[in-house]
């Protein structure tokens, strides 16, 4: 290199270098992120093989930003679902999460209600250092009485309301029914609820694997 070379083009060739430098290393972490979170949702770790609960289908369409997505799995925005105090739940404070709701079906948590909650909060424990992406929403028919029992409100929400969308033709959840909500309220996996202490415990893992390979897919 001369060293009359001038100052000022050298460090315009080193500030070039540099940016190809910040540009490779944003293709490198970036696209793959991007290309699992389309394979995703496009469908094509469709794997039913490999998937515990029932995939639901991803063909409605859901209200988003005063719009419409081409193709969607039913999605938080189709239902009213309401907290303590009567006021309606709103995505914003959902999103970042990945969720289990819950519909229990009575308002009293019977039994099998009773069952499938600790169930789910076994579960959750068992995510390890992946327990606080995590949290589960139980959606009571019409009154909230099962707040005394709650040991951590931040894993456990409580909301009441049913399956039923009052936006978005066909789109219906079913009660008793265990799904699986990912960061953008994409309500897209179906679970039947346990029956007993020893199905709670052989399902646990199935639960678990599930979330976790959709969180690994995603990156999120």
């Amino acid at each position: 290199m001369s060293n009359s070379e001038n100052p000022k083009a050298l460090d315009e060739k080193t500030k070039r270098q540099n940016r190809r430098v910040i540009s490779g290393l944003v293709l490198l972490f970036v696209v793959p992120v991007i290309l699992a979170y389309t394979a995703f949702y496009m469908g094509w770790f469709e794997q039913p093989t490999r998937n515990q609960g029932v995939l639901l289908e991803n063909t409605y369409q859901c209200p988003r930003d005063g719009g419409e997505s081409e193709k969607s799995y039913p999605c938080f925005e189709h239902f009213s679902w309401f907290d303590e105090a009567g006021q309606p739940l709103h995505f914003k404070d959902f999103e970042t999460q990945w969720w289990w709701v819950y519909f229990p079906k009575s308002n009293e948590c019977d039994q099998e209600c009773e069952l499938n909650m600790n169930f789910l909060t076994r579960t959750h424990l068992g995510l390890g250092k992946r327990i606080e992406k995590l949290t589960r929403l139980a959606v009571f028919p019409n009154q909230i009485l099962y707040t005394d029992r709650v040991a951590k409100p931040e894993q456990l929400k409580l909301a009441r309301g049913n399956g039923n969308a009052h936006i978005g033709e066909g789109v219906h959840l079913e009660i008793g029914k265990i799904y699986a909500m990912d960061v953008h309220g994409n309500i897209f996996m179906q679970y039947e609820p346990v029956k007993t202490e020893e199905e709670a415990r052989m399902k646990a893992k199935d639960l678990r694997d599930d979330i976790v390979r959709a969180m690994r897919n995603t990156g999120l």
